[in-house]
């Protein structure tokens, strides 16, 4: 998995970018909900870091219980937030904070055990 995160000065919203990367040799299949994805942001990258922000949507925000399958060709890359709306926009629960921030997102198996890889840092004005 990879990601990036931008942040859009013009509006105010977060973007959230997630792909999926196939090392084998064979077809892949991920499989995730609409909400499957949190962006956490921090104040570094090392073990001291400080969790400043997370993407908890309003309260009224309803998120589907459905299941979204993505297929992976062998050796092959896709995109899959275009249907993770959860990841990107500007109706947080919590502002954005200013400043240097160091995003992560973070997934669960279906064990719930906790997947998180780095995404990119961001300086939000």
């Amino acid at each position: 998995m990879q990601a990036e995160v931008s942040w859009v000065n013009s509006t105010n919203e977060l973007e959230t970018k997630i792909w999926a990367v196939n090392l084998d040799s064979d077809n892949a299949t991920i499989e995730t909900g609409p909400c499957a994805f949190n962006v956490l942001a921090y104040t570094s990258w090392g073990e001291d870091k400080e969790l400043v922000w997370y993407n908890k949507m309003p309260e009224n925000y309803i998120c589907f219980d459905e299941l979204l399958r993505y297929t992976i060709p062998p050796k092959d890359t896709i995109q899959i937030e275009k249907q993770q709306q959860y990841i990107s926009g500007d109706h947080w629960h919590w502002n954005v904070p200013h400043g240097n921030l160091k995003f992560v997102l973070e997934a669960y198996t279906k064990e719930e055990k906790s997947i998180k890889f780095d995404a990119n840092a961001v300086t939000i004005n």
